[in-house]
This record gives C-alpha cells, structure tokens and sequence, in this order.
C-alpha cells in the first residue's frame, strides 16, 4: 500500500495544520459534506479482500470498507446495467421504466437532488442509462453538469482534475467505471471468437498457469432442479450467434478456473484506479469532508452453476459491493447484515446526506445513512427486497422472474416453464444449492414468501405478469 493510501486510512486532523492547508481546508469543510460515488460494473459483492477473498487483492476497496460501513447483504433491483442504472439514478424501480415515455422524464434524478441542496456535480466514465430516461446531454433531468466518459484510466485522470479544482461548494462526484466487465470479452476470447474483441481497460491473459487459478466454487455444479427459465436464458442466440453464456457452456472446469482468475485480477485492474481517486482525495485535503460510496450495477456468475455474466436471481449477479465510509461521524471498519435494496436505496441515501427529502410518488428506497451512523438506529430498513429480471425469448415472448430476499431465505419467482419457484436458506446453504419449495417441511416458509411476494406486487404496481 503506498503512502496515499495510507494517509487515506488515518483522520487527517495532522495534514489540516499543514502550512498553507488551514484555510483551503477550513473552505472544503462547511455544513455539508463532498459525496463521491464509485461504481464498478458486474462485480460481485464477495471479490474483494474485505469480503474475505483470499485469491484478490484489493487495497482500495478495502481501505473504503476500514473507514466507513460494509453492507455485505445489498442486492440490485435488477441484474443488467441499464435497468439497474435506470434505478440507481432516479430512485424509480426498474419496471416502472417500462412504463415511462418521452415525456415521462424523471426531474427527480439523483444529480438533481444534490443540485437543489447546493452541490457541484459531475459524473465520469460510463453512462449506459436508457436514452429514453436521460442522454448525457441532458443535463436539466439527470442533473450532473459536468459530464464526461472514456476509458477507465481516461475517467480517472479527468475525475482526479476535478477532485484538484477549486470550489465554493460542495460537490457529487460519481465516478462510473467499467471492469470488471472485460471478463465478457475475456469469455469470448476463451471461447475462440477473435473478431470485435476489445479488452478495453487493460488486458489479462487468457491461459494462465492454473497452479495460480483459484478454486471452482462449491455450488459450480447446475441444480438439477434449476428453473427452466434459466436454462433457457442459457441457450438463447444474440443476432444469430452464440451468446457468452452459452460458448461458455462448452469450458472445461479448468477453463472455468481460469475465467475466476481473470475476474480477479480485472478487480485488481479497476481497485487501482479506485486507489488514485483516493490518493487524489488525500493530497487535496478532501479525505475528511467526503463521504465515499462504493457499489457497483450487478455482479457476475463467477462460475457458480457454470453461470458466466448476469441478468438470471442467484446470488453471484444480484449482490454487489456497497459500502459507506463517513469521515468524522460513521462507524469505521464495520460489517452491518442489514439488507439493502441498492438501486433504490443509493437516491434514498444521498437525499439524506445532502438534506434533501424524498419525493412524494412511487418511491420505495430507504437511507442507509442512520445504520451508517449509528448501528443501533431505529430508522426504518427493509423487511425484504426484491430483484426483477427477465429471459427475453423473442420481442414477444418474455418470460419475467422476480426473487424476494429475507433475513435467511430467499424466494425466486418465473412466471413460466418448470420449477418455477425455489426456496434457499441462505444461512445454511448460501450457494443456492438446495432448492425447499418441494419440501414440506418448508411450506410453512415457503407460503409466507410467496405473500411478501403478492404484496409487493400490489404496493408496486409491478409489471410481473404469469398470463
């Protein structure tokens, strides 16, 4: 760890009585904090040294995770990014999307609620929020008057400019990166495709020594009772070609080794970027007025049930890294079980750093701020939450599936084809490796998920159908 990183880690209360930096400090430390935002893309919650990996390493995510709060319980509202985005930045569940328009443009956004409390904002890096919610260029909805892509090292370097620069106010910065989403196109180089291949922030090899690959998963292997619906978003086509999942049906178990070991070293590529926003938000004397949130847009099958990519309800794609680190006032280097709904939540949040209170309307996120605060709150959390998906067959023919997470179980929903309900206890089998819906020692559970189910329907008006 370098020495960025480092004064990272400690108060900064030293570095404030530095000559010339009392002022300037005394400037950036008013009322209301700096927010900076962090998002990776398809990173499951569980790739990082703070998690307890011992096959990655990754000093800056976890020197965020010392100094603030580890939400190892937070699922995505949707497993695919521009869905998920859509509800990380207008605090809209992911079907209601369905339901918008061109003139149904959410005002709401999270950029604008900071807005509106006095912020500068900017976002960096990759937008892949549907154009029919927001184009970059629009800035009066999203809210973000800064706003620019590129590579994730091109990101940095314009995030850590921005993070240089002088200002009256405070800002939201959000910086949007793209690993360790390479892996699909790492897939696709396993699987022998060598046309329109770009590895675009930084190459890792395809044939690693194996001696150096991690382990197959516990739960590698396909349930025999997997949902149809899985299995038939396993075999589907895109445009006439095989999709990565299903060229990655014919990988060996050694090449499944491998793609893990790829996975981990473009989280080691992208958590090095993180460590230079860090050591920019260190040399800057903003580390103590910033509150820092790290999440990413969904997480990645990780070779559990031969699963390559996103977008189907077990674990490994729907739950994600979301940390909090507040300076000067959250609990530090602490891990809180509560289960937090992430795409909702973050607007939710952020409305409640920056002072601003939530719409009225369809919304349905609550603050993780309190717990951040304080681990005895007694602000409302989730009882449950729940994660949309669906296997589109055809424009068609969709066949939408929904899981409802508890405390210790978890409820997944098809609206078609076979074993279309599965029940896992997610504290004695948290591979998703036992399905309890046949059981009848679980009809009792089984039974009270499905009204957690029903009754999310009716509060939301979502747009899951069995017709």
């Amino acid at each position: 760890m370098n020495m960025g990183r480092r004064n990272f880690l400690k108060t900064g209360s030293v570095a404030l009585l530095a000559t010339g930096a009392l002022d300037r400090a005394l400037a950036k430390t008013a009322a209301k904090p700096n927010i900076l935002i962090i998002t990776t893309d398809q990173q499951f919650a569980d790739v990082m040294g703070c998690a307890g990996s011992k096959w990655v390493k990754t000093p800056s995510m976890d020197s965020i995770a010392q100094r603030g709060v580890r939400f190892p319980n937070a699922y995505v509202n949707y497993p695919v990014c521009m869905p998920e985005r859509y509800t990380m930045y207008t605090g809209r569940l992911p079907c209601q999307r369905r339901l918008a328009d061109e003139n149904d443009k959410p005002t709401i956004s999270l950029g604008n609620q900071a807005k509106a409390a006095g912020y500068d904002t900017a976002y960096f890096g990759k937008w892949h929020i549907q154009d029919q919610t927001f184009t970059t260029e629009d800035s009066k909805h999203h809210g973000f008057d800064v706003n620019t892509g590129g590579k994730d090292k091109t990101m940095t370097k314009n995030a850590v400019q921005y993070l240089s620069a002088d200002r009256r106010n405070p800002f939201l910065a959000v910086v949007s990166y793209y690993n360790p989403h390479d892996i699909c196109e790492w897939g696709r180089k396993k699987a022998g495709r060598t046309e329109g291949i770009d590895m675009k922030n930084g190459e890792v090899a395809v044939d690693p020594d194996l001696a150096q690959c991690p382990p197959l998963p516990d739960n590698h292997e396909i349930n025999p009772d997997e949902s149809e619906a899985v299995a038939i978003r396993r075999s589907l086509t895109d445009k006439g070609v095989p999709n990565a999942q299903l060229m990655a049906m014919d990988f060996s178990k050694d090449d499944w080794r491998q793609y893990r070991w790829a996975y981990n070293r473009l989280v080691e590529l992208v958590d090095a970027h993180i460590g230079e926003l860090l050591e920019a938000l260190d040399s800057n004397r903003l580390a103590d007025n910033t509150v820092v949130i790290f999440t990413s847009d969904h997480g990645d099958g990780y070779g559990a049930h031969r699963w390559h990519q996103k977008s189907v309800l077990y674990e490994e794609s729907c739950r994600v890294p979301f940390i909090v680190c507040y300076p000067g006032k959250g609990r530090r280097n602490e891990t809180d079980q509560r289960l937090v709904s992430v795409g909702i939540d973050l607007m939710a949040t952020v409305s409640d750093i920056v002072g601003r209170p939530m719409p009225s309307g369809p919304y349905y996120g609550k603050s993780a701020l309190p717990f951040v605060l304080d681990k005895n709150s007694k602000a409302p959390t989730h009882d449950y939450v729940v994660t949309e998906a669906e296997v589109r067959i055809s424009k068609q023919q969709t066949i939408d599936g929904r899981s409802v997470r508890t405390p210790q179980y978890k409820y997944h929903r098809w609206s078609q084809g076979d074993h279309r309900e599965q029940l896992f206890d997610m504290i004695n089998d948290p591979g998703e490796t036992r399905n309890l819906a046949a059981n009848p020692e679980y009809a009792e559970r089984l039974e009270m998920h499905r009204k957690l189910f029903a009754d999310w329907l009716e509060k939301t008006d979502d747009t899951y159908s069995e017709s």
